[in-house]
């Protein structure tokens, strides 16, 4: 897996490309974390549209973004969802916790009305 993140005002959008396995996870949650951290981030969005595969680990990675963004007191959000990814999603009670958005400008403009800047 790859991981591209950009951001828009105090958003960190995470875009991993590949797949979302125990073997990339471990190597990308540190960087995904300190760059959170170092820039005072608040929200999270996930631009998903170019994962091929998500396993419990890819799951747990997400969550742990979550928690980040939470204590943050901010939101996370799933964009550009895939069949495969939206039924493990699902299964594990993602959508309970998080909005999905058809795209990141769909969930920019949620987390703005919400006040969430």
């Amino acid at each position: 897996m790859q991981l591209s993140m950009s951001f828009y005002k105090n958003i960190l959008i995470i875009s991993p490309i590949g797949e979302l396995d125990h073997h990339s996870v471990e190597r990308h949650a540190g960087e995904a974390d300190r760059c959170f951290k170092m820039r005072n981030f608040k929200n999270i969005i996930f631009d998903l549209k170019e994962v091929t595969f998500i396993d419990s680990s890819g799951i747990g990675y997400i969550l742990g973004r979550y928690k980040l963004a939470l204590l943050a007191g901010g939101t996370t959000a799933l964009v550009n969802v895939s069949d495969q990814v939206r039924k493990l999603a699902a299964i594990s009670g993602l959508f309970k916790i998080m909005e999905e958005y058809p795209s990141v400008e769909a969930a920019i403009d949620s987390t703005l009305r919400k006040g969430n800047i």
